[in-house]
């Protein structure tokens, strides 16, 4: 075996491994875009409950908007992060024991925890 031999015997090696490494490269991207999508649609799902409280502080009693809330709920509990969860909680507590003042509490600190976690997750520099 000569140089010429070993030369290509180890390039075929280094392709190969270059082939290797970029497959499981792709592999993570695709699998954190993935999670980003899912964790972007729950987070997405919180915004109709948002805007409906915004609008009416008594959307509470207004056809349609448990639905959304369980909607969102069931969104959150399924990709949302241990954090989130437990704020959303809190919140659906609050407001099935109909403390008003305790629920807008939970509300007021899940919407910049959600704002600033997919702020994080998106790299998105700037006011929080």
């Amino acid at each position: 075996m000569d140089i010429k031999d070993i030369m290509l015997i180890i390039s075929a090696i280094i392709v190969a491994a270059g082939w290797f490494v970029n497959g499981y490269l792709n592999r993570l991207k695709d699998v954190a875009q993935k999670r980003l999508d899912y964790r972007l649609r729950a987070l997405e799902a919180f915004l109709p409950v948002w805007f409906d409280i915004q609008s009416n502080p008594a959307s509470f009693t207004q056809p349609g908007f448990l639905q959304k809330l369980e909607h969102a709920r069931s969104m959150i509990q399924l990709y949302g992060l241990k954090n989130e969860i437990e704020q959303m909680e809190k919140f659906i507590d609050s407001i099935q024991n109909q403390n008003l003042n305790d629920a807008n509490k939970a509300l007021t600190e899940l919407v910049p925890l959600i704002r600033k976690n997919i702020r994080r997750e998106l790299n998105i520099k700037g006011r929080s």
